[in-house]
């Protein structure tokens, strides 16, 4: 009897060892921080400007403001042009002012005259020009000054008779001062044939 009590115990201890839930362990898992920077948006880069403006007004002010330096610039090299050959003739009235006394002579006053033909028939027709000589050709140049009513003429009756008288007499010296004064008229006479044409090229230009 003691034995069959013991067995029906045992067998009751049995089954509630069996039907008692197995106990789970939760293993001791870290969890990981939160990062803040996974909040934030990606930065939008604002839209890329164009070089040149579409606006047809920026076009249009852009268009004048070539077309006005470009305008300038020609007018600029006519007046360059056409003033070129200032520097060369006043060089070659240097040498000529350079001349000592004792060379001053007839052949200074042709080689004089020629440099002045050469520099008329550049800026003035040839036919108008290339004939003349003696009184014809110091009016002619005179006349030059008159254009533009500025005083008086270039060349006085000393220095006409110099150029027309000169030329024919083989052995002739010119004293000094007379020989400066014809130098500076003659360059006075260049420097107002250049420029007045200078300006008239640019106002044909401006036109």
């Amino acid at each position: 009897m003691s034995s069959l009590t013991n067995g029906l115990i045992n067998n009751l201890a049995n089954s509630l060892v069996i039907s008692a839930p197995a106990s789970t362990q939760v293993p001791n898992q870290q969890v990981p921080a939160e990062n803040p920077l996974d909040k934030l948006r990606d930065i939008h880069l604002p839209d890329q400007i164009d070089s040149f403006p579409s606006a047809p007004g920026w076009w249009l002010l852009l268009t004048v403001i070539l077309i006005t330096a470009g305008y300038f610039i020609f007018k600029r090299y006519q007046y360059k042009k056409a003033i070129r050959l200032l520097k060369p003739a006043k060089a070659e009235l240097e040498k000529l002012r350079s001349l000592p006394s004792q060379a001053i002579n007839a052949h200074s006053i042709a080689t004089l005259s020629a440099l002045l033909k050469r520099i008329c028939l550049i800026y003035f027709p040839n036919l108008e020009v290339a004939s003349l000589s003696g009184q014809h050709w110091l009016k002619f140049l005179n006349h030059q000054k008159a254009k533009d009513n500025t005083g008086e003429a270039f060349f006085s009756p000393e220095n006409i008779q110099l150029f027309c008288e000169t030329p024919y007499q083989k052995k002739t010296n010119i004293n000094e001062p007379d020989w400066m004064s014809l130098i500076s008229a003659s360059e006075s006479c260049i420097t107002q044939i250049i420029v007045s044409a200078a300006k008239h090229k640019r106002s044909e230009v401006s036109a």
